[in-house]
């Protein structure tokens, strides 16, 4: 019986073994304390072969779940969820920041990866944009009362291209496209030679070359896609474009806008980045040419080639970037949305002078007039080397020239420039000469050791203007014309200031000392003083002291309210005649004996922004950079501030801060505030008297 017992239970034993034998190890599961998905896991919901409906395994929730579970502010999910929804614009393609929308709302996403977190959405190969669907897994929180998708990792996504009929586009060259109207549905394809960006560097779009010329297409979407090199095709509708709260002045001086073609859809994209634009095309020119196009003429968005002084400007508050011609002072900025952050390989070139592959993007439109803003396009540095043989050239081009405007209504005594010098370009005593064709009308005479131009009676002038630098010479001709003003109607400021709000009125003075933050100028005579506002080219025509007759519209600036003054003026001036000369302005009509507390208790109600006051008081520096600005006080705490956007306007004053000084300065109220401030005309330093020059070119 024992032996029967134990026979049993080896048998159950060697049983058992072999069931042991014959049972599958268990793999060892690495360490996943996130529970999140791995490469290679096969998590519910993902395409397998043979599924009929691809990722409808996954649990997702709503937006509007999702906003629940953002919780209060600072917290921070420990889990994550699946989100299916639609992008509805990309935020920052550089690491993939977007908004994205259900039937239930929206919310924001901070950044988005692969599936397994280790790409980031810029390096991703295929990536979603706008319109496309797309699963996530993430994180939810509440970042400072903001309800915000983080870390969000890319399950899937599926491509929701816009429908577009291509039937409907035309297809056409560039150059065909630039000429078309606008609304004109065009297919275009080229090589996209610059991006450009918006705030936070968020690209907005890009500059389009094929082998007849350049454009500039304007899509965030599109933008977004694409990278310096992609040769592509887009269909896209053609435009002007101008910001909307300049179209008034834009149409003013005659500026169409820039050429561009908008609400851009990218039919095709090679993706390689080494695709070189086309300069077959391009014309040489120089950063002054480019200038002198007037706005008139549709110049923007197309490529020249130039030799630039690139220059880094560092302003208070900002930075920016200019192209310089080789005179290192003629030259505009370039068009930065992005306080120059856009524009930082540029860095390289700084202080250089480079070939630049450089366009006209747009002008920014003002009351006063159009300046354009320059746009990059490459940027080679080729050791520029200045050939001296171009020293006369160059002299009469960018120093003799300039000096002369095609009319003159008085004699404006003018000194001429006889010798020019660069150290940029390394030459030293090119000569200038100076010949009239017509000396009764025009005549070069020498005084001591100056030349002046005389303007002497009505007619036309051929003016020769000769360069010599070591025995190589260059001239250029210039026609001007004296005119003599019949006798002109016109009255005093006093007159003027009496006129009706809206009456054109003709007035005559003396150009006094600069407005700030405006284009103009102080006009007056014995009886009088009265703002003038006029455009960039009528300034540029006028130095102060000039005694002229100008007309205008009596204006009182204000933004529509009734509860305070606002500000006399003459809007819209223009030069009617020049006699020219260096004339002190009259002080009869000043205000002596006020103190710094008594302008400061100016009544907003009445007009004191005819009235100069002439005080004893002592400069005051306040902030720096962007932030500063400038008041006069009476050093009892009393603080009377000057009106600027920046105490820089005030530059000629801002050596004297802390010192006692006697200042004339009109009562100064342009945009409508409960309170007076105050602009200076003119200051009595222990240097000397020294006057508000800001606006006159020097």
């Amino acid at each position: 019986m024992k032996i029967t017992k134990i026979l049993s239970l080896l048998l159950a034993l060697l049983m058992l073994l072999s069931m042991v034998a014959c049972t599958p190890e268990t793999p060892e599961v690495p360490e996943n304390p996130d529970n999140e998905q791995q490469p290679g896991d096969d998590q519910p919901g993902d395409d397998q072969p043979g599924d009929d409906q691809p990722g409808e395994q996954y649990e997702t929730i709503t937006i509007a779940q999702a906003l629940e579970l953002c919780g209060e502010v600072g917290n921070i999910t420990t889990e994550r969820y699946y989100i299916r929804a639609t992008i509805k614009t990309i935020t920052n393609a550089a690491y993939g920041a977007m908004v994205i929308e259900d039937e239930t709302g929206e919310i924001a996403v901070y950044g988005t990866y692969s599936a397994d977190g280790s790409i980031n959405y810029s390096a991703m190969d295929e990536k979603p944009y706008k319109g496309d669907e797309v699963l996530l897994h993430c994180i939810l929180q509440n970042y400072n009362g903001t309800k915000e998708v983080k870390n969000a990792r890319l399950i899937e996504f599926k491509k929701n291209e816009a429908e577009v009929d291509l039937s409907t586009y035309t297809a056409a060259t560039i150059a065909e496209a630039r000429e078309a109207a606008t609304g004109t549905k065009l297919k275009v394809s080229g090589v996209v030679a610059r991006i450009t960006y918006a705030n936070g560097m968020k690209p907005s779009g890009f500059i389009l070359v094929d082998n007849t010329q350049s454009i500039y297409v304007y899509n965030a979407d599109v933008a977004q896609r694409v990278q310096i090199g992609n040769k592509i095709e887009v269909a896209a509708s053609k435009t002007y474009w101008i910001l909307g709260d300049e179209q008034n002045n834009a149409q003013k001086f005659g500026y169409k806008g820039c050429n561009q073609l908008e609400d851009a859809v990218l039919i095709s994209n090679d993706n390689k980045t080494d695709n070189a634009f086309d300069k077959s095309w391009i014309e040489e020119s120089t950063v002054k040419e480019m200038l002198d196009v007037p706005v008139t003429v549709d110049t923007t968005t197309i490529i020249r080639k130039v030799n630039a002084l690139v220059k880094k400007v560092v302003n208070p508050g900002f930075v920016n970037y200019e192209f310089r011609d080789l005179d290192g002072t003629t030259g505009t900025y370039t068009y930065t949305q992005c306080n120059g952050s856009d524009f930082g390989w540029l860095d390289a070139f700084d202080g250089k002078i480079c070939t630049v592959y450089l366009m006209i993007l747009n002008a920014k439109s003002t009351q006063s007039g159009c300046v354009y803003r320059f746009l990059p396009i490459a940027v080679e540095d080729n050791g520029f080397t200045f050939d001296k043989n171009g020293a006369a050239e160059f002299a009469v081009k960018y120093h003799g020239l300039p000096q002369f405007l095609p009319t003159y209504s008085g004699n404006p005594a003018l000194e001429m420039v006889t010798t020019v010098s660069s150290e940029l370009l390394g030459f030293e005593g090119a000569t200038l000469s100076y010949t009239s064709d017509n000396e009764a009308a025009v005549k070069f005479v020498q005084v001591g050791e100056k030349i002046v131009m005389n303007c002497l009676s009505a007619g036309k002038a051929t003016v020769t203007v000769k360069g010599a630098y070591n025995g190589k010479e260059y001239s250029e001709n210039f026609e001007i014309t004296v005119t003599v003003n019949e006798d002109v109607d016109y009255t005093n400021i006093a007159g003027a200031i009496a006129a009706n709000k809206g009456d054109t009125v003709t007035v005559k003075g003396i150009v006094g000392p600069s407005l700030v933050n405006k284009v103009g100028f102080y006009l007056i005579d014995e009886t009088g003083v009265i703002a003038v506002q006029t455009d960039a080219e009528t300034m540029a025509g006028l130095q102060m002291g000039n005694e002229v007759v100008l007309t205008g519209v009596r204006h009182i600036n204000t933004k529509g309210g009734a509860n305070y003054y606002g500000q006399t003026c003459i809007n819209d001036a223009k030069i009617v005649a020049n006699a020219y000369g260096k004339h002190e302005y009259s002080t009869a009509s000043f205000v002596s004996g006020k103190t710094v507390k008594e302008l400061y208790d100016l009544d907003p109600k009445t007009d004191y922004t005819t009235t100069v006051f002439v005080l004893k008081a002592k400069i005051l520096l306040k902030g720096d950079g962007y932030s500063s600005t400038i008041y006069l006080t009476d050093g009892q705490g009393t603080e009377f501030r000057l009106y600027c956007s920046n105490a820089n306007q005030y530059s000629w004053l801002k050596a004297y801060a802390g010192q006692e000084v006697t200042v004339e300065v009109a009562g100064c109220n342009w945009n409508d505030k409960s309170y007076y401030t105050g602009c200076a005309l003119s200051a009595e330093t222990p240097d000397g008297k020294i006057y508000n020059e800001l606006n006159f070119s020097k």
